[in-house]
């Protein structure tokens, strides 16, 4: 009997040891908050991970040219690039900075990492490398590679899986819990390329919408009790996805966003980093007068290139134009008016417009040699 009853004070302190095990889950409703989360502004809700369609958008290019000429548009040229917020561009709904996706236990410090790869089972969206661009990895289109930097630690993705650590300057915590939001994860520099190989591709139409479901890079969170954390740094991809995909929060894709056109193009080859206007008085400019200076911008086109704004599926039609990429001089310049019938822009607005400080009634317009305005796109 006192043997009986001593194996059963052992296997009590068992299960009692088992209950203090540190332990994540996935932060889907605020009842997983406590007080003081909410109280600091932290919120929650349902959240579906990096399914292959629930993707935002990069910032990308809508149209990427691809030469078919491996000397106008050699190996290595970079055809677009742009810069993944993981909070807007990670998901199809995006995230609040604030938004948590993981609670841990307070003992979990320490063992939390952000974990990614490039998608290493899909042929065109990750699973091989090509040797004529460091990182990257073949893409749906011909002649097209795309690379990931991971803008945390700078390290490129890749079809083995890559670790970052968590650290307390991420997360918000509370005497029991680590909550782990949506802003502990990091953005990503998504870059294109042409190379020469056309050893895997899908596409190579004269013109192509992106309609490949397969996301080309993720991002998961490995924590203690989490499938996740099974996914150890240096994994295959391929073959070791432990938690995908209602686990990973997050995925890096092209889909329906960008549009591949393919034939004779045209490039830019010389043009100046910055063109300065000379110092105009008030009174000048109040009595119509302005401030100017000249500037000039060379293109080479390949033979055949055909010169057209309107969209073919039989010729890369090539097309020129000043973008604005200040959101708040796009937004000055229409509240203002000074917009076309095709929603581009008659002037350019200081960054800065509407602001204490900042003149007012006073743009910029560009001219072409003949002297007709240029319109400018948004």
């Amino acid at each position: 009997m006192l043997f009986s009853f001593r194996t059963l004070l052992f296997i009590t302190s068992l299960f009692v040891s088992a209950g203090t095990w540190s332990s994540c889950i996935k932060v889907t409703d605020k009842s997983a908050l406590s007080d003081a989360a909410i109280k600091a502004g932290y919120t929650a809700q349902n959240w579906i991970g990096a399914t292959d369609t629930n993707t935002g958008n990069i910032g990308l290019p809508t149209v990427i040219s691809v030469s078919n000429s491996e000397t106008f548009q050699p190996s290595g040229t970079l055809l677009a690039s742009g810069i993944g917020n993981f909070l807007t561009a990670a998901t199809g709904t995006p995230y609040s900075s604030k938004q948590v996706l993981y609670r841990c236990d307070s003992a979990d410090a320490g063992k939390l990492y952000e974990m990614y790869s490039t998608n290493g089972d899909s042929a065109f969206a990750g699973a091989f490398f090509t040797p004529e661009v460091e990182g990257a990895y073949y893409d749906v289109e011909r002649n097209v590679a795309v690379r990931m930097t991971n803008l945390s630690t700078g390290e490129y993705y890749s079809r083995f899986w890559k670790e970052r650590q968590l650290t307390a300057d991420s997360w918000f915590q509370d005497d029991k819990y680590i909550y782990i939001p949506a802003s502990a994860f990091s953005n990503v520099l998504y870059e294109m390329f042409k190379i020469d190989s056309r050893k895997y591709f899908a596409y190579q139409n004269p013109m192509d919408r992106d309609t490949w479901t397969q996301p080309r890079g993720y991002i998961a969170f490995k924590g203690p009790g989490l499938i996740t954390e099974r996914i150890k740094a240096g994994l295959d991809h391929a073959s070791d996805y432990y938690g995908w995909p209602s686990y990973w929060p997050g995925a890096w894709s092209t889909y329906n966003s960008v549009t591949y056109v393919r034939g004779a193009l045209c490039k830019i080859t010389d043009y100046p980093a910055i063109v300065k206007i000379p110092p105009v008085a008030v009174g000048i400019l109040a009595a119509g007068g302005n401030s100017q200076a000249p500037f000039h911008v060379s293109l080479e086109c390949e033979s055949g290139a055909v010169s057209s704004a309107l969209p073919s599926t039989s010729a890369a039609n090539v097309a020129m134009g000043f973008v604005v990429n200040q959101p708040t001089a796009v937004a000055a310049a229409r509240r203002l008016g000074l917009t076309t019938s095709a929603g581009g822009l008659s002037w350019l607005l200081d960054t800065h417009y509407g602001e204490p400080g900042v003149a007012s009634g006073v743009g910029i317009r560009i001219y072409n040699d003949a002297g007709t305005p240029i319109n400018l796109l948004p």
